[in-house]
């Protein structure tokens, strides 16, 4: 469920546009996703980067999803500078807008654990976890899961030996490591890797990653 959303730009001031938004953010019933079409971003009254910068502010402060279309690009540009967010996604399309996917994260560390559990279910995802690699083979033979993030080096199995072993079911899989360079390009490819993320990563690294 979401509402779109038009937001015309041009000769309009970054206040003229957040008054606007709050006032549909605050309307009775809420809403979990907002679609906002942004037209004429280089139009602007005052500054586009003000704007994303305080956009960033309002929707971490409702906890609302927003999923930005900007066909012209400027907008992905300067929400990546400003750090991005997992409350906002920012696209060229409605085509692009994300899905709610299920997750399962392999991480044998409590804290990244918790974090990357945290992070995805505020971008909408839903989340299991494992900390083995027995325990994940268990999970996704019990299940499906549209994508596995899972750490290369845990306390039972080696990670790329747990993905291989997934290869079959056709569960796409993301290497997690800070070590990526233990293993050739070729062990990674053999393994069946859809990507690989290099820790620590940006939010906003991770986010891209789930689209392919």
């Amino acid at each position: 469920m979401h509402r779109s959303i038009r937001l015309d730009c041009d000769g309009r001031t970054t206040g003229e546009i957040l008054e606007r938004l709050t006032r549909e953010i605050e309307r009775p019933g809420g809403v979990p996703r907002l679609v906002l079409h942004i037209e004429n971003a280089g139009r602007i009254n005052d500054s586009l980067c003000r704007l994303i910068r305080q956009l960033l502010a309002l929707v971490h402060e409702h906890e609302v999803k927003v999923s930005i279309i900007d066909p012209t690009g400027c907008t992905a540009v300067l929400w990546e500078a400003l750090g991005g967010s997992v409350h906002v996604e920012v696209c060229g399309s409605e085509e692009e807008i994300s899905e709610p996917l299920d997750l399962l994260v392999v991480e044998d560390t409590p804290d990244s654990l918790q974090f990357l559990k945290e992070l995805l279910e505020t971008a909408g995802h839903r989340v299991s976890t494992a900390v083995t690699g027995g325990e994940a083979l268990r999970a996704c033979a019990s299940r499906r899961f549209d994508l596995v993030l899972l750490d290369l080096i845990l306390p039972d199995l080696d990670g790329l030996k747990v993905a291989e072993a997934l290869r079959a079911s056709g569960t796409p899989v993301i290497a997690m490591s800070a070590y990526l360079d233990r293993w050739s390009d070729e062990d990674l490819g053999r393994a069946g890797f859809r990507t690989r993320l290099r820790k620590p990563f940006k939010s906003t690294d991770l986010l891209s990653a789930l689209k392919g």
